[in-house]
């Protein structure tokens, strides 16, 4: 054992950050609006440019853009296709807002086969979830059969701040998309998530639904709920932003150097990344080719001090015990290869190279 303990991730702010945030909080203290400011506002502006300049409504958190999608889109009483391997947040906001959550299979990324053979009149939208920051090749694919359908495509982009594909950013490749901005992500804003709208008519819905349902006039148009970011948090999150290109460079190093410094060990690799993607570094996923030794190597690297990541998902939607009835009789064979199969690695965006060359050393010596 080290003294020296390598943890799965890190929030870290440099002295000039953290020093912006205070007086930006200071700002927001001195002036006592603490909601719907202008601090949020200039978070929605400055996002925006990270998303192809599409309308961004600021939120309180992931789950809760998603819940405001589907309430948005009106899903009530109709099917929203939802991978079987996301968060549990992805399927419950279909459920908030009133939609059926229907399970597709895929691991890391999409299956569209999956997705089309679960098509039916009943299905108001499908959800892609960019898992690690990984946007899917048949996006494309995707986007043109639903269309032809007339069915919207929601991007779950929690995990892809800055990830691209085909030089179109995550968030700007489906009708809607949601991010978050909780502790763990590239960009946070202590709590948080983001609406991201092609059209100012919906994101005008999206700040009604934020603000406990109220219209301009003061009345409450629809059941919304108190969902509004802070300025505070708004504040950490401009901050952020500033240094955020700086940000996905340094991820973007460390995925090298995994991949760099365990491409001859036998036993690991990586995901395939489409030629001129880009992708966020929230999560650094290396594959197994033996699953069954992915709970051995947790420990092994454990017992060096270094910490893994929780998995992407570690138990699929489908064996979660509160969607069990949704999952019915279903095999979903890519979720669950895929739980079993991979790790995520530590990462953040100022992890030194000893701390990087440790884990792989660690890695190497566990898989022998």
């Amino acid at each position: 054992m080290t003294d020296a303990v390598i943890p799965p991730f890190k929030v870290e702010l440099g002295d000039d950050e953290i020093g912006a945030a205070l007086a930006g909080i200071e700002e927001v203290l001195r002036a006592g609006r603490f909601v719907l400011g202008p601090k949020t506002s200039e978070f929605e502006q400055t996002f925006a440019s990270f998303v192809a300049g599409r309308e961004v409504v600021a939120v309180s958190t992931g789950t809760t853009a998603l819940e405001i999608i589907f309430r948005g889109l009106e899903v009530q009483g109709r099917e929203v296709l939802v991978p079987a391997n996301t968060n549990f947040a992805t399927a419950r906001a279909v459920l908030a807002a009133g939609g059926r959550p229907v399970f597709y299979d895929g691991g890391l990324f999409l299956s569209p086969s999956s997705i089309e053979a679960s098509l039916t009149p009943a299905v108001a939208a499908v959800v892609v979830v960019h898992i690690g920051g990984h946007l899917s090749a048949d996006l494309p694919r995707l986007q043109t059969l639903l269309r032809d359908r007339e069915i919207t495509l929601v991007e779950d982009a929690a995990h892809a701040h800055g990830s691209s594909l085909g030089g179109v950013p995550a968030g700007a490749h489906g009708d809607l998309a949601a991010f978050s901005f909780f502790p763990t992500k590239v960009v946070t804003t202590f709590e948080g998530g983001a609406v991201v709208a092609p059209s100012p008519a919906f994101a005008r819905t999206v700040r009604i639904y934020r603000d406990q349902g109220k219209g301009s006039d003061g009345l409450h148009q629809v059941e919304g709920n108190s969902w509004r970011m802070s300025e505070a948090g708004a504040v950490l999150g401009i901050v952020q932003l500033k240094r955020f290109e700086e940000n996905l460079s340094a991820r973007a190093e460390v995925l090298r150097r995994y991949r760099a410094g365990l491409a001859d060990v036998p036993g690991i690799s990586f995901p395939v990344v489409p030629a001129g993607s880009r992708l966020s570094g929230h999560k650094a996923i290396a594959l197994l080719e033996e699953p069954g030794r992915r709970e051995a190597v947790a420990r092994a690297l454990a017992a060096e001090d270094i910490s893994l990541a929780g998995g992407v998902y570690s138990v699929p939607l489908h064996r979660q015990p509160v969607f069990a009835e949704f999952a019915g009789n279903h095999n979903f064979p890519l979720a669950d290869s895929f739980a079993a199969a991979h790790l995520c690695l530590p990462i953040w965006a100022s992890m030194r190279d000893d701390e990087i060359d440790r884990t792989i050393g660690a890695l190497a010596r566990a898989l022998k």
